[in-house]
């Protein structure tokens, strides 16, 4: 049991840091209750993988600090009584502290390399909530507003009548600045459903507007943060549209998702 035991600790830091990890994709997902229960749980893993190391290095210093002290009023004796050479003697040497066996080396690198492999693969996987895997993959579609139909009141008046059959006497070229600078800024929504993240925000800012904002089609708020593991499955507003900076809005899904593409 003694030669298993070195093992078992290191497994149990496996999991305080898996743990700890999924804490942290909670906080980022908004989940502060469930964050606050996993750092309870890698608390306690934590404590068994290194507490009883902690402890017997606690102990080591313990007891070399007791040896000095110990050495030094036995030398205060031994000077009050005249001997110079057992008041000289030099103090007892340390303790020397366990050797760790190299197996539990390794296998506490593997262990880190498993880890941190983990964190990787769940970054590339836009930071899941682990508390919501049974949660719906169908894609929700953006509902598109149906474009306002105004009527215009026929009623008339003496006053609008004057102003409508008034001629115009500004000049017809006319033109301020601002409406020049704003007619410029406006640009074309291209057409980017089914395409990869990346892909379809470099295409929206080539068409001129370099802000853009993405939602999960879920509905489970993830976030995208590796944009080519992401594909537009809706977008707003439709084809052909105008839009400026921070109009276009990307609904997405993750690749191996089912988008309909």
């Amino acid at each position: 049991m003694k030669f298993v035991v070195p093992y078992l600790r290191v497994v149990a830091g496996m999991f305080a840091a898996i743990t700890l990890w999924l804490a942290i994709v909670e906080v980022v997902n908004g989940n502060f209750a469930d964050a606050i229960l996993f750092v309870a749980f890698a608390a306690g893993l934590g404590y068994l993988a290194i507490g009883k190391p902690l402890r017997d290095r606690r102990r080591r210093i313990k007891a070399e600090q007791d040896a000095i002290a110990a050495r030094a009023e036995v030398g205060h004796r031994a000077f009050l009584a005249g001997d110079v050479r057992a008041a000289m003697a030099p103090p007892p040497a340390p303790p020397k502290p366990a050797r760790i066996r190299r197996g539990v080396v390794i296998a506490a690198a593997v262990a880190g390399l498993l880890v941190f492999m983990g964190i990787i693969s769940d970054i590339s996987d836009g930071l899941d909530s682990p508390t919501k895997d049974d949660a719906s993959t169908t894609p929700q579609p953006t509902p598109r507003a149906a474009a306002p139909t105004t009527t215009t009141p026929s009623t008339t008046s003496a006053a609008t009548t004057a102003r409508t059959v008034a001629p115009e006497t500004a000049p017809a070229t006319r033109i301020s600045t601002t409406q020049v600078a704003a007619v410029a800024s406006v640009a074309v929504m291209p057409n980017v459903v089914c395409m990869d993240l990346q892909a379809a925000q470099d295409i929206i800012q080539a068409a001129g507007v370099f802000y853009s904002t993405s939602v999960d089609a879920t509905g489970q708020g993830r976030a995208q943060v590796w944009d080519r593991n992401w594909v537009v499955v809706d977008q707003t507003p439709s084809v052909g549209a105008s839009i400026g900076e921070g109009d276009p809005v990307l609904s997405v899904l993750k690749e191996d998702e089912f988008s309909g593409c």
